[in-house]
């Protein structure tokens, strides 16, 4: 087991919290990894219900990250993006035939698919 001090914490200052001014030249440029959030079918599976009549058929799933990849076959979705060009933490492959709709958050892209 290792051990983390958590020296120092008491300094920290607050975060400043602010909600984006009206108007579209308040807006960020997009960013390069844009803010999605996929929906979509999970193959849901649980050991205690034997009984098909037990299965879920439909386990609706929504999934909110960075999107790093879209297709072929897959949406990948990053939940941390690294500095410096280092990459992705926590990736999530989702298969494009279980999606069923996939919407950007960032306000700057004006975009959504479904």
């Amino acid at each position: 087991m290792q051990v983390v001090r958590a020296d120092g914490l008491d300094r920290l200052e607050p975060l400043e919290r602010a909600l984006p001014a009206e108007g579209p030249s308040s807006l960020p440029k997009a960013p390069e990894f844009p803010l999605v959030v996929v929906e979509w079918q999970d193959a849901w599976f649980d050991f205690d219900l034997a009984e098909p009549e037990d299965t879920r058929t439909d386990y609706l799933v929504r999934t909110v990250g960075f999107l790093v990849a879209d297709g072929p076959k897959f949406v990948s979705l990053a939940q941390e993006v690294l500095p410096d060009g280092d990459g992705f933490r926590a990736v999530t492959h989702i298969p494009l035939p279980v999606v069923e709709r996939l919407v950007f958050l960032d306000q700057a892209t004006g975009l959504e698919t479904a």
